[in-house]
């Protein structure tokens, strides 16, 4: 009985996470390194381990790439809060429709991995998706990694959330 209520308790908790919100404003000059054409690719896959060992790919999730501008930098932190899985956290109500237009996107394929060719040198995060169901429940969550490019040094990535 009391395991029953502490997983109701928690169940609870988890659906009062409020939505995040966004003080800083967008400003379009700080992300403007997105639409630069350069030389680096950053490649990567993404992948969870559940907690029976079966490892999850991120197989047809869509992958963002996104400029490291102060308002990105806002809203990374607010919907990861320090690391890099979100599981629970919804989006910001309040998302400058700007910063989703400045933003490359691509598909994972079947092994979760993805690419992104012509990335030119800035700081950016690669944000992406392994979930899978677990009876009615769904599992995993969002995955972001933070990613420097500099001298048009190619960067692989591994996403795990660790």
């Amino acid at each position: 009985m009391k395991q029953l209520a502490v997983s109701l308790l928690i169940l609870a908790l988890a659906g009062c996470v409020a939505a995040p919100e966004i003080k800083s404003t967008f400003n379009p000059a700080e992300a403007e390194h997105i639409t630069r054409q350069g030389t680096a690719t950053i490649a990567g896959q993404a992948f969870l381990r559940r907690n029976d060992g079966v490892v999850v790919y991120g197989a047809g999730s869509e992958t963002v790439l996104v400029p490291a501008s102060t308002y990105a930098r806002e809203r990374v932190a607010a919907l990861y809060r320090g690391g890099k899985v979100n599981s629970f956290v919804p989006p910001p109500k309040n998302t400058d429709p700007r910063y989703e237009q400045m933003a490359r996107r691509t598909k994972n394929d079947g092994e979760g991995r993805f690419t992104f060719d012509q990335v030119a040198d800035g700081d950016y995060f690669v944000m992406t998706t392994v979930t899978w169901m677990a009876g009615d429940w769904r599992q995993g969550g969002n995955l972001m990694e933070p990613v420097a490019v500099r001298n048009g040094q190619n960067v692989n990535l591994i996403m795990t959330g660790q």
